[in-house]
């Protein structure tokens, strides 16, 4: 089971494949508090800041901060670039499920926050 595969996983890393399987089958339950917190727990044990709450004006500064970034790598062929790190690559999972249920229980401007992380995570590492 899930629970046995946690337990007896020795690290993070071994943990990573079942709590992705448990937050999707959380969602497909409509559990989705439960995947939002879990996904939350994950990116802040790899490393990743996920805030209790945004507010429109921390969003607000982001977006022109992430279009920056884009500006001064868009001539570089990012998207060629392959993200070789596999911590971030489990993040960009993580954020990419805690951006789905954030579109059903979080105010709108906390999707855009997870959005811009995305973004400048694979702008900065590849995609």
């Amino acid at each position: 089971t899930l629970q046995t595969i946690r337990e007896r996983a020795r690290c993070l890393q071994d943990k990573l494949p079942a709590y992705f399987l448990m937050v999707q089958i959380s969602i497909a339950q409509g559990h989705l508090r439960e995947a939002y917190t879990t996904c939350s727990s994950i990116l802040t044990q790899l490393g990743e800041t996920v805030p209790e709450t945004v507010t429109p004006e921390m969003v607000g500064s982001m977006i022109p901060e992430t279009l920056n970034m884009y500006t001064e790598v868009y001539d570089d062929d990012w998207l060629g670039k392959k993200m070789e790190d596999s911590t971030l690559c489990n993040a960009m999972k993580f954020y990419s499920i805690i951006l789905t249920t954030a579109h059903f229980i979080k105010p709108s401007h906390m999707v855009a926050y997870f959005i811009c992380k995305m973004v400048q995570l694979s702008l900065r590492h590849g995609v």
